[in-house]
């Protein structure tokens, strides 16, 4: 058996097994939660034998932890092994990798939680060292998406386009169209995550002055009569109506119209009622006639 961090390779089986820890999470929020890994923020640690692999750690830093009295805090965020390889020393070599990446960190404790009806996992953070800090059950909703990132910005802010990084991934991944428009567009956080794996492909948020209100995924040699493809484009539902999304289109067009061999921009829309068709066509963009799984091809000449 080999511990070892987890590489580019092994991505589809770790959401596999992720999936199996939490089997009533939404695969696409699974996988795009991958995107911590892609930019260093969660230590990600898997056991391989010569079947493949059975199991794995996820470690993050928060900056405390109930029960903890030091800051940063390592936090185990996930913990699993093949159920009929368990009891072997496996989750603890895991462990023990998790660890070290959180001390190479800067923590010296490590955290972590369980469902208080969840003996079996009680019983593994007993084995593993941990004790049980707090029988108190956390409760969070949240009844307005305003109330977590303030919507002060107004029509006249300045709009750039700005380097994702992990001090502003969160804050890009918690951007989301409005209710009615979530069949139009996938969440960030999904778009984050194709991007990390992608071979040819460029992102940029979207901000209105010092505030992220937005996001962009640009592919690289799309198709063969145009080379760039608009793959992902939103604008936060507390932000549209103030020009934005135009004055972000505008740089994104002049960015493209700078790059080798463009000759246009490409995108594609859902044709349905509310859908972002109108928008580009207001840009001069045009329908080509193509189709690809329900969606229309749209094309920006230059």
């Amino acid at each position: 058996m080999d511990i070892r961090p987890l590489q580019t390779q092994d991505v589809q089986s770790w959401i596999d097994m992720r999936h199996r820890l939490w089997p009533d999470r939404p695969r696409e929020e699974l996988v795009g939660e991958s995107v911590d890994w892609a930019h260093g923020l969660l230590g990600v640690f898997v056991a391989e034998t010569g079947d493949g692999l059975i199991g794995f750690a996820e470690v993050s830093m928060r900056d405390r932890a109930p029960g903890c009295t030091t800051s940063p805090v390592g936090y185990l965020e996930g913990w699993w092994v093949e159920a009929g390889l368990r009891r072997r020393g496996v989750g603890i070599a895991l462990l023990e990798a998790g660890e070290q990446w959180a001390r190479d960190h800067g923590a010296t404790e490590l955290a972590s939680d369980a469902h208080v009806g969840n003996e079996p996992s009680r019983a593994a953070h007993g084995a593993a060292g941990f004790s049980e800090k707090s029988a108190v059950l956390r409760f969070h909703k949240l009844i307005d998406v305003s109330a977590e990132v303030p919507a002060g910005v107004g029509g006249e802010a300045a709009i750039t386009l700005r380097e994702i990084r992990g001090d502003n991934v969160r804050a890009i991944m918690r951007l989301a169209v409005a209710p009615h428009q979530r069949a139009f567009v996938a969440p960030n956080a999904v778009s984050l995550a194709q991007y990390a794996f992608a071979t040819t492909a460029w992102t940029r948020a979207v901000y209105a002055d010092e505030t992220p209100v937005g996001y962009v995924l640009l592919a690289d040699e799309e198709g063969e009569s145009c080379r760039y493809f608009l793959w992902r484009f939103m604008i936060d539902q507390r932000y549209q109506g103030k020009g934005f999304g135009e004055a972000a289109m505008g740089l994104i067009i002049e960015y493209v119209r700078n790059l080798p061999d463009a000759n246009g921009l490409a995108t594609s829309y859902v044709p349905l009622a509310g859908g972002p068709g109108e928008f580009y066509h207001r840009l001069g963009f045009v329908d080509t006639g193509e189709e690809d799984e329900g969606e229309l091809e749209t094309f920006l000449a230059f």
